[in-house]
This record gives C-alpha cells, structure tokens and sequence, in this order.
C-alpha cells in the first residue's frame, strides 16, 4: 500500500497551479525549482499517473490532475482550518484570535472593535502582532496569522488572499504647535516617521524630495520618539489625522497648512483565500465593517 501524500505537499502543488509555474511558485514560497520539481514526482508517483504538463510557457494540469486538484482542494482547507482552530484552543478550550496589523492609523478602530469582540466571545483571547504589511502578509500565508489589518504597500503581492476594504486614513505633516516655536521654511525642515506608520516609508521620501533638498528623513520606533523629535528639536512628523485627533490632543500639535502635503491610504482586511473561515475571523471582521464611520 503507497503511503499518503504530505500535506505540505498537497498544499505546494495548489500553489504550483495558482501561479502557472514552477519559477513563480519558487519565488513566492522561497523554496528551489529542483525541490518543487522532485515534489510533482513523488506525488505523481504516488497517484500512478501524471499530474501536470511543463513546458516553456509554464504549467497546466492533465485530465487527472484536474479531478486531483478539485479532490484535495476543499479537503486541504478544511483541514487547515481544523488545524487554526485547534492551535488556538488551550487545554482549558480556551480560544484566541491571531490578529496582525498596523497599530498607529488603527488604533481608534481597535478598543471599540476588541469590547464588543469580548462580550460575544468572552473566553477568547486577542493576540496582537505589529509588522510591516510584507511582514504581516507572509504570517498570514504562513498560517502564523488568522487575518490582517494593513495598507498594500506597493512590494506586496496578495493575488492568494482575500482582500475587502476596511477604512481610509488620512495622514498629514505635524509641527509644534507652540506658540513660541519658529515654523521652519519646508527646504529647511528635518522630517520623521514612525516605522508603523506603514504608508510613510515611500511617500514622506516623496514629498520630502519635492521641499527640501537633503531629504533629511528619520525614522522612529514610537510615537513617543516622533512626539519628542517634533517637540524638542523641530521636526516635521508624518501622522495619522484621526489618530493625532483622538489621541494626542494635549500634545499640542501643529497641522501644516500646505494642501498639497496632506496624503492619504486605503487599509484592507486580509485572510487566506480558502472557502470556509474561522468563525472568531468572521466575527470580528464583522465587527471591525458595523464600526466604520459613516
């Protein structure tokens, strides 16, 4: 009796097939064309007939790597969903939600959405991962992650996943707004982001491009550093409006007044493409839609 195919396997030839060729699927899995190769064998062996067709334009499936396909499909994601599931339940059956996001522009979604995610699931716990959206997307395929809150950064590749639009942010330049402070002419300004500030990294470069002509940018870790750089040493901040608004007011900071500096971006709900979702997702993505400003 032949012994039953991997699950690991079983996943890799469904990427094979989603992305049309063994180079693309080495690149997005970062695993060699030899090993994938080696992979079909071993399952093609293992079915008794040939899965796919390769030639130079990529792959396609056979007759019997159709129906194998449309077999293990259905089965495989419910099987990892099985697997999420019981990864989040402890001994006591007490569950968890792995959730990733952008912590800065999203904070004045989570209290509200984590209250009433609480009181519908009150023996579920939360656990929150912050990371840059290639980060946080790669936790996500790797089933590290249950779903993701993010922009799309312009290097991140989501065709796999499914994608709905959760809310705009809004981010403008900030200054101190002590009254005692000398507003600096732009192509003086020394500038700074926080790294969460995810949509930050490629646009602030933009802008300071345009109005200064060092490009003196730095990062920070917080918005306690940013907040300090601003206050203490005159630096220009890139921030989220609504959060600046809600969170910072005794702060004391200074919108600029230059309409052609303000940007915004779209964040998104992202979650592994697979027909059945876990419950505790489902919920809270529902949460985080009835919780979106009018």
């Amino acid at each position: 009796m032949k012994n039953m195919p991997k699950f690991s396997h079983l996943t890799i030839f469904k990427e094979i097939v989603s992305c049309g060729s063994l180079l693309e699927t080495s690149k997005k899995l970062g695993i060699s064309q030899p090993t994938l190769s080696r992979i079909i064998k071993e399952l093609e062996a293992n079915i008794g007939s040939r899965l796919l067709e390769r030639s130079n334009r990529g792959v396609r499936l056979t007759a019997v790597g159709e129906v194998f396909y449309q077999k293990i499909d259905r089965v495989t994601n419910q099987l990892r969903n099985a697997i999420d599931e019981l990864r989040g339940m402890s001994s006591s059956g007490e569950k968890y939600l792995r959730l990733g996001m952008s912590i800065d522009p999203l904070l004045c979604y989570l209290g509200e959405a984590l209250d009433s995610f609480n009181q519908r699931y009150p023996n579920t716990r939360v656990t929150l991962v912050e990371d840059s959206p290639e980060g946080l997307i790669a936790k996500l395929r790797n089933s590290e992650l249950d779903l993701v809150l993010c922009s799309l950064s312009n290097n991140t590749t989501c065709a796999d996943l499914a994608m709905q639009a959760l809310t705009r942010e809004h981010f403008s330049l900030y200054q101190n707004g002590d009254k005692a402070t000398a507003t600096l002419p732009l192509a003086e300004a020394k500038w700074v982001v926080p790294r969460s500030c995810s949509v930050g990294h490629a646009t602030i470069k933009d802008i300071a491009s345009q109005y200064t002509p060092n490009g003196n940018i730095v990062e920070t870790d917080s918005f306690l550093a940013t907040w300090c750089l601003v206050k203490q040493q005159g630096y220009l901040a890139l921030l989220s409006d609504r959060v600046v608004a809600q969170y910072a007011p005794q702060l004391n900071l200074k919108k600029m007044p230059a309409e052609e500096i303000d940007i915004s971006a779209q964040f998104y709900i992202f979650t592994r493409n697979e027909p059945v979702m876990s419950p505790l997702s489902t919920a809270f993505i529902d949460i985080l839609q009835a919780i979106q400003p009018a």
